[in-house]
């Protein structure tokens, strides 16, 4: 945001897109704030994809992330968790991932309490029982914040940037990656758009598919969300 500042940007939070109309010479988009209007506009809503867009929206399934945090721990508990300081994931279908703080004084614990999006009331506790799955040590440690957000999948399971008309880009379908993964295509999409690209970028253009009577509402998340909970706990009693 600095170096956006920097070069002259207008950033405005809290500032909803309500309509998108094509213009001669670009776009005209209608906000809460009043209009803006430019001659290119990228769409990179990725797990907040909606009406706007109905054609991008039915090609990505928004997937819930939730994540908690611990209190501060003891310094010698908190420095045996993670020896390392490491950013950690594990292997299982209903994955789970977590870290310590940048300070190293506390846990931050992610994964899928839920597949869709559930109050903190409903997710604390799941994910909670999952942290101490993995480090029963926790038991006496209190949750002091939880919260939620989406991710996007997409059904190739690939990261897509493109244009649906002219001026009109984006850059969706993170798969679960999207601070990385999104910093790239945005960097991609900058460079197309004031023509200083000397390549083709790695995921431009390519097929970006649906399913048959998918309008972007996942209504099937909970029953594939207990389908694969049954994968991993028939392969941890095959193990």
């Amino acid at each position: 945001m600095d170096a956006a500042r920097r070069h002259g940007a207008t950033l405005l939070g809290q500032t909803r897109a309500g309509a998108l109309t094509k213009l001669a010479d670009g776009w005209r988009v209608e906000t809460n704030r009043g209009p803006i209007e430019a001659r290119e506009v990228v769409i990179a809503t990725n797990g907040y994809t909606g009406g706007l867009t109905p054609d991008l929206k039915r090609r990505l399934i928004p997937v819930a992330s939730h994540i908690i945090a611990t209190e501060v721990l003891d310094p010698e508990l908190a420095a045996s968790l993670i020896p390392k300081k490491r950013t950690l994931a594990d292997s299982r279908r209903v994955l789970c991932y977590y870290r310590m703080s940048p300070d190293g004084s506390w846990v931050i614990f992610g994964g899928r309490a839920r597949f869709t999006q559930v109050t903190p009331e409903v997710s604390a506790p799941l994910m909670r029982a999952m942290m101490l799955e993995r480090w029963p040590q926790l038991k006496g440690v209190r949750v002091t914040r939880a919260w939620t957000g989406n991710v996007a999948f997409a059904f190739d399971h690939l990261p897509h940037m493109g244009q649906t008309e002219k001026g009109l880009h984006y850059a969706l379908g993170c798969n679960g990656s999207g601070v990385a993964i999104l910093s790239y295509l945005g960097a991609d999409i900058g460079k197309k758009i004031l023509g200083n690209a000397n390549k083709v970028p790695s995921f431009d253009g390519w097929d970006f598919p649906t399913r048959p009577f998918y309008s972007g509402n996942p209504w099937f998340l909970p029953a594939i969300g207990s389908w694969y909970r049954f994968r991993d706990w028939l392969d941890r009693r095959l193990v």
